[in-house]
């Protein structure tokens, strides 16, 4: 199964390293992997703002949603069937990515959308499924509730088709939030399958600060 790798980076050094290293380790082939390394919030002019944001941001949460944003127009382009949009202070407690993304697709039903990944929240708080010892793939409300603000578990790691993909692509700008709470508003426009995995696997890396 072929999968497009986006990481959205700050263009750091050492952390563009360590999570090459990462992804090694994981499985991962590094030329099935896409860097995106632009703009940062340095590079956030007036006249670039007007054309993105509907209202006031600050230049970080910008640029890192821009660039997911720049991923998203990059799989409509190339017309990816599976990718995954990461950013780039995370990390893996497991040995191989693409196996596990391979198990989603097992789960997941034929109209799925996306699916997140991250321990940043358990399924399990979130009161909507059962979580049971023979599935990791469970369906998420895009509802907002006292838990979460809709469909989204962070915008650390998600896994997304060429539908989900085409669809958020065309209704993305202007945005007015940082990346997981846009994509919320998003997905209760477009009636977007989201999905959770339980247990996850990606956790944040307390040594990063943001990729924004």
């Amino acid at each position: 199964m072929k999968i497009q790798y986006y990481i959205i980076h700050n263009g750091e050094k050492t952390r563009k390293e360590t999570m090459t290293r990462l992804l090694k380790d994981n499985g991962v082939d590094m030329d099935d992997v896409k860097w995106i390394l632009h703009p940062n919030k340095n590079e956030i002019t007036s006249e670039l703002k007007s054309k993105l944001v509907n209202k006031y941001l600050k230049n970080g949460y910008i640029s890192c949603t821009y660039k997911h944003y720049l991923s998203l127009k990059d799989i409509v382009e190339n017309n990816y069937e599976y990718s995954v949009i990461m950013e780039d202070n995370i990390g893996f407690v497991y040995d191989n990515i693409p196996n596990r993304l391979e198990l989603y697709l097992t789960q997941l039903p034929e109209n799925w959308d996306i699916l997140f990944d991250s321990k940043w929240a358990s399924y399990k708080s979130i009161d909507e499924e059962k979580v049971t010892a023979d599935k990791i793939v469970y369906k998420k409300s895009n509802k907002i509730t006292k838990y979460c603000h809709g469909g989204t578990r962070v915008a650390q790691f998600y896994f997304l088709n060429l539908n989900c993909a085409k669809k958020l692509y065309e209704n993305y700008l202007p945005f007015d939030n940082p990346p997981d709470w846009w994509m919320n508003t998003l997905f209760r426009k477009l009636n977007i399958n989201s999905y959770w995995s339980e247990p996850a696997f990606i956790e944040i890396k307390k040594n990063h600060t943001s990729s924004c």
